[in-house]
């Protein structure tokens, strides 16, 4: 193991040195997801990364990058039957964490015009600042077993 990966938060999440509520979500072996790490923003607000670390969409094996557009479908299709958000967000940034992730957020209909679009950051910002936790852990436990759940029904064909 190299520096680079022993001391990237992804990889170590991605070896289990930390854990987020409701462990791993999904993994396939290429990409695994899980919910945000505590302190949480809101319920929710989950990110997907591949197992090995990359750090561009750029750098995806082809097996990766043909299975990530499906993937976020079938993980924003299981966010908007558990949660019936407003919106599912997708973001990818990899600036803090250089370790290629996407968040998957939740955006309820109620959440405040200033936390909307990539404002929405500033509870992740908050969160971590704070040290507190924006929404019930939980509940995040919960919202993250029943998505778990939804995500290991087999898919549809053609779905």
């Amino acid at each position: 193991m190299d520096t680079k990966t022993s001391a990237c938060v992804a990889c170590r999440a991605n070896r289990g040195e930390i854990v987020a509520p409701g462990a791993a979500l999904y993994d396939d072996g290429l990409w695994r997801l899980e919910h945000t790490f505590e302190p949480i923003p809101m319920v929710g607000w989950l990110v997907l990364k591949p197992l090995r670390h990359v750090e561009s969409l750029a750098d995806l094996t082809a097996d990766e990058a043909a299975a990530l557009g499906p993937l976020l479908r079938r993980i924003s299709q299981a966010m908007n039957e558990t949660l019936l958000p407003a919106k599912v967000y997708a973001a990818l940034f990899a600036e803090a964490v250089a370790h290629l992730h996407v968040h998957l957020i939740p955006r309820a209909a109620d959440l405040p015009e200033a936390s909307r679009g990539p404002d929405v950051f500033a509870l992740l910002s908050q969160a971590a600042h704070t040290g507190k936790n924006l929404g019930d852990v939980d509940e995040a436990r919960r919202v993250a077993l029943a998505i778990k759940q939804r995500l290991a029904q087999p898919s549809a064909p053609g779905a």
